[in-house]
């Protein structure tokens, strides 16, 4: 009997040390996403997912798009002896994911998503950044530029619309996701927090693969299966394509 007190006890501090994490382990969020995979083919630049699911009339809705994990190695740049402009060494970003993009609502502010681990400031904390003795504020910083430039990291605003609340005190919504064309092949995580004045009070989760199909597949098979027959191909594409160039310019008179 006190094995079994004590174990509720010890439930009860859990639970009111971690509220938000408690909360949403009570209340799962059924999330429903359409189309339910991404298929990338050759004319593939992107798409649109629609996220939908209800949540408490009392709540707010925050969407995650997440990768896997993966490392990064960059090259860091600066001015050498203070004139020249060059690499002066590797960065390495480790344990980072692939995508990150957050969809909040229009109500809630950067502070509000931060205080509750869902935004960048997990991403940092959870990132192990090579060499240890530079700034990790500034190079986290600058590596977060250059996935917002390709389109992977990023915050989304009004993207979250809302339905009437029902009788069982819920309301619907629906988020527009927007997937970068540079998306590489894996499968994805959408995350769905529902947010209220406490905290985290609901979560669900809902994975989605992207791939490769046609000829974006056949090409990408053939330089991993075959790698002697892709670099002929390869070699031979590429004397055709001068040849053309070359006739091309030729008869219109560009040559001299």
């Amino acid at each position: 009997m006190s094995k079994r007190f004590f174990a509720s006890i010890m439930a009860v501090l859990v639970c009111f040390l971690g509220r938000a994490e408690c909360r949403a382990a009570r209340v799962p969020l059924e999330v429903t996403v359409r189309p339910n995979q991404i298929l990338m083919g050759a004319t593939y630049n992107g798409m649109r997912l629609s996220v939908s699911g209800k949540i408490p009339a009392d709540t707010q809705a925050f969407i995650r798009l997440t990768g896997g994990r993966t490392n990064v190695r960059l090259k860091k740049k600066g001015r050498a002896l203070g004139v020249l402009w060059m690499n002066l060494g590797t960065v390495s970003f480790h344990n980072v994911p692939k995508i990150f993009l957050i969809y909040p609502s229009g109500g809630m502010q950067k502070e509000d998503w931060e205080a509750l681990a869902l935004g960048f400031g997990s991403v940092k904390k959870q990132a192990k950044i090579i060499p240890a003795s530079d700034d990790k504020d500034l190079l986290f910083r600058e590596f977060v530029k250059l996935k917002q430039s390709l389109g992977l990291y990023g915050t989304v605003e009004n993207a979250i619309r809302y339905g009437e609340e029902n009788g069982g005190g819920m309301r619907t919504f629906t988020g527009d996701l927007s997937v970068p064309s540079d998306l590489p092949e894996g499968t994805y995580k959408i995350e769905v927090y529902a947010v209220g004045k406490g905290g985290i009070v609901g979560s669900g989760t809902h994975d989605i693969e992207a791939r490769e199909v046609g000829m974006p597949a056949f090409i990408s098979s053939l330089a991993y299966n075959h790698g002697t027959l892709y670099g002929i191909l390869a070699v031979l594409i590429a004397i055709i394509a001068g040849l053309v160039t070359g006739i091309i310019f030729k008869g219109g008179g560009g040559g001299h």
